[in-house]
C-alpha cells in the first residue's frame, strides 16, 4: 500500500502534468503487481472475485479510483478518470458488470444529500462511464447487450436531467458506436441507440445529430429510412435535409429543454462535419453518400443562421469560431462562398478594439487571423480585399477602424505589380474554364470533381469579372495602365466577339475555345461591367502631375481606346455578337472618327480651359459610344447614338468658336447645346452617364449663358403633372401623371374636409364608377332607378368577381405607375441640382447666379412638407446654405432689389423656422450684393426694418433674432450700418412697455440690439478710425435708446399697470425682467471693452432717475430677486466713468 498511496494524492493536482505523471507511475506500479498474479481464465464480475483474481493494490486501486470520481477536490475527477481508464485497459480480467456495480454503488445520489453532494455524485457517474467507454473493456467477450443498454439509458437520463451534461453524455454515447460491431445482436443494439439516444428517430439537437451521423457512418447498411423517417437521402447532411440541419445546428428547437447550456466552444458535432468535408481519407464516403456541398451548408447554417440579421450574440460568437476554424482552408476560389455579406457585416461591427465584449474580442481575433492568412497568400489577400470592396458594411463613418481599412493596410503593403498581374491572370483563367471548387484541400478539384453546374459557372464567371474590375478600380493598389488595358481588353473581347469554330483567330484571349462556351448572360454581364469600368476610369483622376482625367499615360481616352478595339477591322476568326451591330456600325464608326478628331484638336490648343472643354466632350461622346455599342436595348442604343451626334455638333460649334468665327444670329452657344444634352441624359437609365455629366459640365461652367441657365430653371420649376417646354423628354410623362393624380387629389381633398357641390360625390372616380357599372351589366344612370334587387347566380357572380378584380388590379397598376413617375421626377431634379451646385460652386460671382437663387428658394419652399420630395428639399437647402458665400459682380441692382424684396416677403410669411432659416441666408446674400453695388443701404434698411416691425407687432410671425444675426454675420464690417439702425429703431420703439405685441417680443427687441453690439469687435478690428467713428455715433444712439427703454421698463414693472386685470398676475414678471437686464448688461459690456466705443458707454453715467427706478425695483417683493439686484448693480458700475489709478510710491 505505501508504494502507491502517494500517487493518489497527486492525481487530484490542479496541474495537468503532475496528474499525468502520477497516473503513469500509478498504472506502471499496478500493472507490475498484477503481472505477479496467476493469469485469470475468466472475468471478475463481483468484488470478491476482484479480490481473488487481482493483486491487492490493483483491487484497492480500482475501488479507490471509482470512489474518487465523486470527489470535488481540485482536479480529482480528471486525474482519477484518466487513471481508471488506463487501469481498466491494462487489467484484462475486469468485466463491465463489475465496474458498473461499483460505480452505481459509489455514486448513488439519495434524497438526503444536499444539492452540491448530488451534483458531485452525478459528475462522478458520468466521469466513470466516460472512463469505462474509453478503456475499451466494452468490447470484451463477457459484455452483454443488457449492460450496453444500461450505460446508454443512464447517459441519456443524465443528459435529459441536466442540460450542462447533455453534450458530454452524448459524446460518450457516440464513442460507443464503433464498438457495437463486435456484438452478435448489432442491429438490436443500433435500434436501442435510436430508441433511447435519438428519441425514436426524432433528431432535433446537435447532440442527437452527432450520434445519428456517427451511427449512419459506421453502419450504412442499416435500415435508416425506417429508423429516421423524417430524414431523407443517404446522409444526414443531404441537401434535402438542409432546412432541418440548419435548424438543429443553430439550436432553433421548439423544445428549450432539449438544448444544452451555452458555452464559448463549438459543439462536438462540428468535429464530425469538418472531418467529413476536409479529411481526404473520407473522400470516397462523401462521394458515395452525396452530402450537400459545404458552401451550401455554410450558407444555410452560418450565413443565414448564426450571422442572420437579429441573431443573438451567442450564435454570432459560434459563427466567429467557425470562421476561425475554416480559415486554414480558405483559398482564392472559396472567398466568395465563405466571406458572405452577413459575416462581413458582423466582422465590421466588431472590429473596433474599443469594444471589450467577448463577441468583439473574438471578432477582432478572427480579423487578425484572416489578415495573417491574406498576408501569407497574396492571391487570397487580393480576393478578400476586392471582395470587401463590394460590401458597404465594411465602411465605418464613426472614426473607428473599418474592416476594409484593416485588410487594405496589411494586404496592400505586401503587394507589388507582379502579384496583381498574377491574380488577374488567375481570374481570367477561372473565367475561361470554371471548375467545381472543393474545400477539402483548399484548391480547385481535379477531374474527379466533374463539370460545374450551369448556375455555378455563371456565378464563378460573374465573380471573376467583378474581381477584375475592382482590382483595376481600387485606388490603393499599384495598378498600371497596362493592367487596366488588359482588363478592358478582356471584357471587350468576351462581350463583343465569339470565336468562329475551325477558323484561325488572332484576337487575344480567344485563341482557344472556352469550356463551357460563354452564355449570352455572361456576355451581357461582361458588357455591363465594361461600360461601368470605362465610366469609372473616365472619372478617375491620376496622382501624376499633368495627366488629364480619364486618360491613359499616353493621353488616349479609355472610351476611345475601347471603341477602337471593338471596331478594329484587323480582327480575324471572330464573329461580333454585339446587339444590332450591323445597324449601329456606321454610327459607331462615325463616333470613333470624331473622337480621334477631338483628340487631335485638343493637342493643338494652348489654353488649359479650351483643352479641358474639348477633352470633356471627347470623354462624354466616347462613353455614349461605348453605351451604344454594348447596350442591350435597341431604343437606348439609338438614343445614345443620337446623343453622341449632338455632342459632335457641340464640338463643331466649339471648334468654330475657338477659331474666332462668329456664330449666326439665334444660333445656340456650345454650352447651351451641352446643357440640353446633359438634361436629356439625366433621364436615362445609365448611372455611369449620369455621374459623368457633372464632370463634363465643370469646364463649361465659366462659359454658361442665360439661355443655358433658363433650361436648368425650367427643369427645377417643373411640377408634377405639368409639362414644361424646357424638359421635352419628360413632358408626356408628367402630363400622364397629372391625369393619374385626379383620384388621389380628390381623396386628399375629401380627407381635408372640403365640401363639394350638392349632388356631387366627393373623391369619386367617375372612370372607376363607370367600369364597375359596365361589369354589373347596367348603365350607370339606371343604377338609382332600379328598385328591384338584382340577384346573380354562382356563375354570374364568378364572372363579376373576375371583372371586378381586373378593374382594381388595373387601378393599382395605374397608381404604381404614377408613383414611379413621381420618383423619376424627383431623381431627375436631384441630378439637375447637382450641375446647379457645380455652377454655383465655381461661378459664385457670375450674375447668372441671380437667375438660379429664386428658383432654388421656390423649390425648397414647395418641397418643404412633401415627404416624397424630401431629398430634393434637402439638396436645395444645402446648396442655398453653402454656395452663396460670394456676391455676383456686375449684377443688375433692380434684379437684386426684386430678389431681396421677394425673400423678405416670404420670410414675413414663413410657415415655420426651417423655412425662415433658409430665407435668412438668402436675404443676407441679397443684402450683401446690394451693398456691394454701393447704393443699397436704404433698401437693406427698409426691408429689415419691415421684418423687425412684423416680428414685434404680429403675434403669428415666425421671425426671430437669428434672421437678423445671420445677415450681420455675413456682411462686411463696413456694411453693418443699416442693421445697426434697424436695431436702434427697434430698441427705441418696441423695447418700451406695451409697444410690442407681447412681453416676449419686447425682450427680443433688447436681444436684437445686443446682437448688433456683438459685431462691434469686428468693426473695430476691420475698419480704420474714420470709418469706425460713424459706428461710435450709432453706438451712442443705441445706448441712449437702451437707457430710456430700460428705465421705462423698470418703472412699468413696479407700477400697478403691470398686472392682468382679470387674474392679477404680473405681465412683466421677474424672469422676463431678468432677461431684459441681462441683454442690456451684455450689450454694454460688449461696447465697453472696446476702446473705440468706451467713450459712448461712459456718457451713460447713472442719473437720479436711474437710481430712483432701481430703489423702487428693490422695494418690489415679487421682482426684487438677488439676481436682478446684482445685474442692476453691475450695469451701474459698468457705465460709471473709471476712477483714476493712484500712482505707486
Amino acid at each position: 500500500m505505501p508504494t502507491t498511496l502517494e500517487f493518489y494524492w497527486e492525481l487530484a493536482s490542479l496541474d495537468e502534468s503532475t496528474r499525468i505523471k502520477a497516473a503513469t507511475q500509478l498504472i506502471s506500479a499496478l500493472v507490475k503487481f498484477q503481472a505477479e498474479m496467476p493469469k485469470a481464465s475468466r472475468l471478475a464480475t463481483t468484488e470478491k472475485e476482484l479480490d481473488e483474481m487481482c493483486a491487492g493494490d490493483v483491487s484497492y486501486g480500482v475501488k479507490r479510483l471509482i470512489k474518487g470520481l465523486a470527489s470535488p477536490r481540485d482536479g480529482a475527477r480528471q486525474g482519477y478518470s484518466v487513471a481508471l481508464a488506463e487501469l481498466l485497459g491494462h487489467i484484462d480480467c475486469i468485466s463491465v458488470k463489475l465496474v458498473l456495480d461499483l460505480l452505481w454503488k459509489s455514486t448513488e445520489a439519495t434524497n438526503s444529500m444536499r444539492g452540491q453532494e448530488q451534483r458531485d455524485m452525478r459528475f462522478g457517474r458520468i466521469f466513470g462511464l466516460m472512463a469505462l467507454v474509453q478503456s475499451g473493456i466494452i468490447t470484451r467477450q463477457g459484455t452483454t447487450p443488457v449492460e450496453i443498454r444500461k450505460i446508454v439509458m443512464e447517459l441519456a437520463a443524465i443528459g435529459a436531467k441536466k442540460s450542462y451534461l447533455r453534450e458530454i453524455a452524448y459524446v460518450t454515447m457516440t464513442s460507443m458506436v464503433p464498438m457495437l460491431k463486435r456484438f452478435d445482436g448489432r442491429d438490436e443494439l443500433i435500434g436501442m441507440f435510436v430508441e433511447v439516444g435519438l428519441d425514436k428517430g426524432v433528431v432535433e439537437t446537435p447532440d442527437e445529430l452527432l450520434l445519428a451521423m456517427r451511427l449512419r457512418r459506421q453502419y450504412p447498411g442499416y435500415d435508416w429510412h425506417s429508423a429516421l423517417p423524417q430524414w431523407q437521402g443517404r446522409h444526414m447532411l443531404s441537401a434535402r435535409n438542409g432546412a432541418k440541419v440548419a435548424k438543429v445546428l443553430c439550436e432553433q428547437t421548439e423544445n428549450p429543454a432539449a438544448t444544452g447550456t451555452w458555452h464559448p466552444q463549438l459543439h462536438r458535432v462540428w468535429d464530425e462535419i469538418f472531418d467529413l468535408y476536409f479529411n481526404p481519407q473520407r473522400a470516397d464516403e462523401a462521394q458515395a453518400h452525396s452530402p450537400m456541398e459545404f458552401e451550401q451548408l455554410w450558407e444555410r447554417v452560418v450565413e443565414n443562421g448564426l450571422f442572420a440579421p437579429g441573431a443573438t450574440q451567442s450564435r454570432r460568437f459560434w459563427g466567429f469560431l467557425l470562421l476561425e476554424r475554416i480559415l486554414p482552408h480558405l483559398s482564392e476560389d472559396t472567398v466568395p462562398s465563405l466571406m458572405t455579406p452577413n459575416i462581413v457585416r458582423a466582422m465590421s461591427d466588431n472590429i473596433s478594439a474599443k469594444n471589450k465584449t467577448p463577441l468583439a474580442k473574438v471578432g477582432v481575433q478572427v480579423a487578425e487571423k484572416l489578415s495573417a492568412v491574406c498576408e501569407n497568400n497574396t492571391k487570397v489577400g487580393l480576393a478578400v480585399l476586392t471582395h470587401l470592396l463590394s460590401q458597404k458594411s465594411t465602411i465605418r463613418t464613426d472614426g473607428r477602424m473599418s474592416l476594409r481599412s484593416l485588410m487594405a493596410n496589411r494586404i496592400v503593403a505586401k503587394l507589388d505589380g507582379a502579384a496583381i498581374v498574377g491574380y488577374v491572370e488567375y481570374l481570367q483563367k477561372l473565367f475561361a474554364a470554371p471548375r467545381r471548387v472543393h474545400l477539402r484541400d483548399g484548391l480547385a478539384a481535379g477531374p474527379q470533381a466533374g463539370t460545374a453546374a450551369e448556375r455555378t459557372v455563371e456565378k464563378q464567371r460573374s465573380w471573376a469579372v467583378d474581381q477584375m474590375v475592382r482590382v483595376a478600380r481600387f485606388g490603393q493598389l499599384p495598378v498600371t495602365d497596362a493592367l487596366a488595358a488588359r482588363v478592358l481588353r478582356f471584357l471587350s473581347t468576351h462581350a463583343a466577339f465569339v470565336r468562329v469554330e475551325g477558323a484561325k483567330c488572332n484576337v487575344e484571349g480567344l485563341e482557344e475555345p472556352l469550356a463551357p462556351p460563354l452564355s449570352k448572360a455572361s456576355q451581357d454581364y461582361c458588357a455591363l461591367a465594361l461600360t461601368n469600368m470605362v465610366g469609372e476610369l473616365s472619372r478617375q483622376a491620376s496622382s501624376e502631375a499633368g495627366r488629364a482625367i480619364g486618360r491613359a499615360r499616353d493621353g488616349t481616352a479609355w472610351a476611345t481606346w475601347v471603341l477602337g478595339l471593338v471596331l478594329d477591322k484587323r480582327h480575324r476568326g471572330i464573329s461580333r455578337v454585339l446587339h444590332r451591330y450591323e445597324e449601329t456600325r456606321a454610327g459607331l464608326e462615325a463616333v470613333l472618327k470624331q473622337l480621334r478628331g477631338m483628340a487631335r484638336a485638343a493637342g493643338k490648343l494652348k489654353e488649359a480651359g479650351d483643352v479641358q472643354r474639348v477633352q470633356a466632350l471627347e470623354i462624354l461622346q466616347g462613353n455614349l459610344g461605348v453605351a451604344a455599342a454594348f447596350g442591350a436595348e435597341p431604343q437606348a442604343q439609338t438614343e445614345y447614338l443620337e446623343a453622341a451626334a449632338e455632342v459632335g455638333e457641340c464640338f463643331e460649334r466649339l471648334e468654330r468658336q475657338l477659331a474666332g468665327k462668329k456664330a449666326a444670329d439665334g444660333e445656340p452657344q456650345p454650352v447651351e447645346v451641352l446643357t440640353d444634352i446633359l438634361l436629356s441624359l439625366f433621364t436615362r437609365d445609365s448611372s455611369v452617364l449620369r455621374r459623368l455629366c457633372d464632370q463634363v459640365f465643370v469646364p463649361f461652367a465659366e462659359t454658361m449663358t442665360a439661355p443655358g441657365i433658363e433650361a436648368i430653371v425650367g427643369v427645377l420649376q417643373a411640377k408634377e403633372g405639368a409639362g414644361d417646354g424646357a424638359v421635352e423628354t419628360t413632358a408626356d410623362a408628367l402630363d400622364a401623371m397629372d391625369a393619374m393624380d385626379v383620384d388621389e387629389d380628390a381623396g386628399e381633398a375629401g380627407e381635408a374636409g372640403e365640401a363639394g357641390a350638392p349632388g356631387q360625390a366627393d373623391g369619386v372616380d367617375e372612370e372607376l364608377r363607370q367600369r364597375i357599372q359596365e361589369a354589373l351589366g347596367s348603365p350607370a344612370g339606371d343604377a338609382s332607378d332600379s328598385s328591384d334587387e338584382e340577384t346573380f347566380d354562382d356563375e354570374q357572380m364568378t364572372v363579376f368577381d373576375d371583372k371586378l378584380a381586373e378593374i382594381f388590379r388595373h387601378k393599382k397598376e395605374q397608381k404604381a405607375w404614377a408613383r414611379e413617375l413621381r420618383l423619376s421626377l424627383v431623381n431627375f431634379k436631384l441630378r439637375v441640382l447637382d450641375i446647379t451646385d457645380v455652377f454655383l460652386a465655381r461661378q459664385g460671382e457670375n450674375p447668372l447666379v441671380l437667375l438660379l437663387v429664386p428658383v432654388l428658394v421656390d423649390l425648397a419652399r414647395a418641397t418643404l412638407r412633401d415627404s416624397r420630395s424630401r431629398a430634393v428639399h434637402e439638396r436645395a437647402v444645402s446648396i442655398l446654405n453653402t454656395r452663396l458665400g460670394k456676391t455676383p459682380a456686375g449684377a443688375d441692382p433692380a434684379q437684386v432689389r426684386e430678389l431681396h424684396a421677394l425673400v423678405h416677403e416670404r420670410a414675413r410669411r414663413a410657415g415655420d423656422q426651417r423655412e425662415l432659416d433658409v430665407l435668412a441666408g438668402v436675404a443676407a446674400f441679397a443684402a450683401r450684393t446690394l451693398l456691394d453695388a454701393g447704393d443699397g443701404g436704404e433698401d437693406v434698411h427698409k426691408q429689415y426694418a419691415a421684418a423687425a416691425a412684423d416680428f414685434m407687432t404680429r403675434k403669428a410671425s415666425q421671425m426671430h433674432v437669428g434672421f437678423f444675426r445671420t445677415c450681420m454675420g455675413r456682411l462686411r464690417a463696413s456694411q453693418l450700418a443699416p442693421l445697426w439702425r434697424v436695431a436702434r429703431d427697434a430698441l427705441a420703439q418696441y423695447a418700451r412697455p406695451k409697444q410690442a405685441v407681447n412681453v416676449y417680443r419686447q425682450v427680443q427687441a433688447f436681444a436684437l440690439a445686443e446682437a448688433a453690439a456683438a459685431t462691434a469687435a469686428r468693426i473695430a478690428s476691420d475698419l480704420d478710425a474714420a470709418q469706425a467713428a460713424a459706428f461710435v455715433e450709432h453706438a451712442r444712439a443705441l445706448l441712449l435708446a437702451l437707457r430710456a427703454a430700460l428705465q421705462e421698463t423698470i418703472v412699468y414693472a413696479v407700477s400697478e399697470d403691470n398686472r392682468n386685470a382679470a387674474t392679477g398676475k404680473l405681465l412683466l414678471d421677474a424672469p422676463r425682467l431678468r432677461e431684459i437686464i441681462q441683454n442690456a448688461l451684455q450689450l454694454t459690456r460688449r461696447l465697453a471693452k472696446i476702446d473705440a466705443f468706451a467713450p459712448a458707454v461712459a456718457a451713460l453715467a447713472p442719473d437720479d432717475q436711474w437710481a430712483r427706478a432701481v430703489r423702487e425695483l428693490e422695494a418690489a417683493d415679487k421682482l426684487a430677486s438677488p439676481v436682478i439686484k446684482n445685474l442692476c448693480r453691475s450695469l451701474a458700475d459698468l457705465t460709471q466713468s473709471p476712477k483714476p489709478k493712484k500712482a505707486r510710491a
